[in-house]
């Protein structure tokens, strides 16, 4: 069986979204939902996973500087404990990257493009997610 990979980069109302067979990751857009509705985002990623057959599932998992565990990784940790439920019986693994530093990486990547304002603020939570699962395909070489 190939794999194909998900990575999320989960925040308060989106979720970034990037996908890969393995080689190359892709950004894919963003899932919306009421803020703090992981209920509601995590019925949104069963159906992804679901209706695509993906067969791992990475998510950034955003420690602070310091490497302790802040309210943002409390945060993905509360959404992977609904997510877990939502999923059943299908299983997945649930791989956690570090992503401490993917959203300063994100933001210098669209500056130097020259994306305006608008189209960073678009683009910033599927490039993260990009970038998240970068970091996981490279350490898997």
């Amino acid at each position: 069986m190939n794999n194909y990979y998900l990575a999320l980069d989960v925040g308060s109302k989106t979720i970034g979204l990037a996908s890969s067979h393995g080689v190359i990751a892709t950004a894919r857009g963003v899932l919306r939902f009421p803020e703090e509705d992981f209920q509601q985002a995590a019925s949104q990623v069963v159906n992804l996973i679901t209706t695509e057959k993906f067969s791992h599932l990475i998510v950034g998992y955003p420690k602070n500087m310091n490497n302790t565990i802040g309210p943002r990784a409390k945060m993905v940790e509360e959404f992977i404990a609904i997510l877990k439920t939502k999923l059943g019986n299908l299983v997945i693994p649930i791989i956690l990257v570090d992503e401490r530093l993917t959203t300063h990486q994100s933001h210098q990547i669209m500056l130097e493009a020259n994306l305006s304002r608008a189209k960073r603020k678009q683009k910033k939570d599927s490039l993260a997610a990009q970038l998240i699962l970068e970091t996981y395909l490279s350490k898997q070489k």
